[in-house]
């Protein structure tokens, strides 16, 4: 048996296995004595057939039958003694037998790269700091209070304390509509300061129930486009908010926070919370990226449709019923997001080397630190969550490469850069709401500062609300 490896790269691999027809014909008599026993032929008794007339009448079939099987066993024979561990599923592309000359099989597999981590340490960085402001503490208190507003009818809006709701149809050049450019019962916030212009000077003279075409400039950078559009004022209200007292802050935090001066710290403390876990994220994320950039290398493509399996698991699981919509497009979605899984599968690679290579080990008292940090907001004792965490792996597994991380930002050189100067870090301002082309209430080009919609599902204060079990 002569076997021939090629190598399209370091992790994908044929093998190609010739095994002369004098290899393969002990296989084949023994499959001849075995059908023998079956095989009932006119003027011969039950298993009495000679083996020559079998051969003549059924061997090519009987030959053909027992070739896939064979397939696989010299496979497995040739990876074993060559100590080749596949990755996946490896796939039989070409089976060629000649009859009485010889068998060729060829068979795509992979295997997993062979990683060494290198330049990991040291790295120079970047990290973004933020300085809370009066003013977006100012921001957040406005939310706080609207999200305790009172609504009453109006005819029209006549300043910005008002909402307004409305349709609004995109049109064409010839002033037909668009299809798929609708947006119905869309609440706009008169005050909302990243409102469009046209858009906000056309509702200001427009009564409830009255509908016109429109043109909407919207701005790009240091260009605008305009746009056509119809837009039906379905209905107006005046917007009034509480006065801001001690009494109305007690009430809304259920007693945490008692006075304004006590809520406008608990908002500044989590405004703190919030952007100092962004741009944690953002600096790991920037770690991660550097180390993989640092090692490049190719990964199974086995291991990458793993990790969209996994993605387009996740995506069904949050679908209403588990089902995806008529018009998703899987091939597409996977499509989109193979790089990223590239990305993943080698980051996955480079962490367990570099955890090996640092032998960085999750011991009981990190096990036990992360418990007594989630007993207090779980409201779970800490001896059950220590249990439960040693008993699951993906939270394990989780802890380590935290560990991980740490230790990479210990080892490497950090510069924290206030993100009033990005123009020294090439980075664009964080954005915290991102606006598709068609959110045409809102001007295109600017970033929010802040982190929520103003109906406070989430803000700052949100977990000071009467839901303190959602902590």
């Amino acid at each position: 048996m002569e076997v021939l490896i090629n190598s399209k790269n370091d992790v994908s691999h044929e093998i190609e296995i010739i095994v002369p027809f004098e290899e393969l014909q002990p296989h084949f008599d023994k499959a001849y004595r075995e059908e023998a026993k079956n095989i009932v032929i006119p003027g011969f008794r039950r298993g009495r057939v000679p083996l020559q007339i079998i051969k003549k009448r059924f061997g090519k079939e009987i030959e053909y039958q027992i070739i896939e099987k064979l397939s696989n066993e010299f496979f497995r024979d040739a990876i074993e003694e060559r100590d080749i561990k596949p990755v996946g599923q490896p796939v039989l592309h070409d089976l060629d037998y000649k009859p009485e000359e010889a068998l060729t099989i060829k068979v795509s597999y992979e295997t997993e790269p062979d990683v060494v981590a290198k330049d990991y340490a040291g790295l120079q960085l970047e990290r973004l700091t933020h300085t809370v402001t009066d003013d977006e503490v100012d921001d957040e208190v406005r939310g706080v209070l609207k999200s305790r507003r009172t609504l009453e009818a109006a005819e029209m809006a006549d300043d910005d304390d008002f909402l307004v709701t409305v349709d609004i149809q995109m049109l064409d050049d010839e002033g037909k509509p668009v299809a798929g450019q609708r947006n119905e019962n869309m609440k706009v916030e008169m005050d909302d300061e990243y409102l469009n212009r046209d858009l906000k000077a056309e509702l200001l003279n427009m009564k409830a129930g009255e509908e016109k075409d429109v043109e909407l400039t919207h701005a790009h950078g240091d260009h605008e486009h305009t746009e056509r559009a119809h837009i039906k004022v379905k209905s107006i209200e005046r917007v009034t908010l509480p006065e801001l007292t001690d009494e109305f802050v007690a009430g809304y935090t259920n007693g945490q926070a008692k006075t304004v001066a006590e809520l406008r710290t608990m908002i500044h403390d989590r405004l703190v919370e919030i952007w100092e876990q962004r741009y944690r994220q953002q600096f790991e994320n920037d770690l991660v990226g550097e180390i993989v950039k640092r090692n490049s290398f190719d990964v199974p493509q086995s291991v990458v449709d793993s990790i969209l399996d996994d993605w387009v698991k996740q995506v069904q699981e949050q679908q209403p019923d588990k089902k995806f919509p008529a018009d998703f497009n899987m091939e597409e979605y996977r499509a989109s997001r193979t790089k990223e899984a590239n990305f993943t599968a080698q980051w996955m690679y480079l962490r367990d080397n570099i955890i090996e290579k640092e032998g960085i080990k999750l011991e009981d008292s990190d096990v036990e630190e992360k418990a007594e940090r989630d007993s207090a907001a779980m409201g779970i004792e800490k001896e059950r969550l220590i249990e439960f965490y040693k008993n699951a792996p993906q939270y394990t597994q989780t802890m380590l490469v935290e560990k991980l991380v740490a230790f990479l930002v210990e080892n490497a050189e950090v510069k924290d850069i206030d993100d009033n100067d990005l123009s020294r870090t090439g980075m664009d301002a964080m954005s915290f709401h991102d606006h598709d082309d068609h959110d045409h209430a809102h001007d295109h080009g600017h970033s929010h500062d802040h982190d929520h919609d103003h109906d406070h599902d989430d803000d700052a204060a949100a977990d000071t609300d009467d839901n303190e079990e959602t902590k």
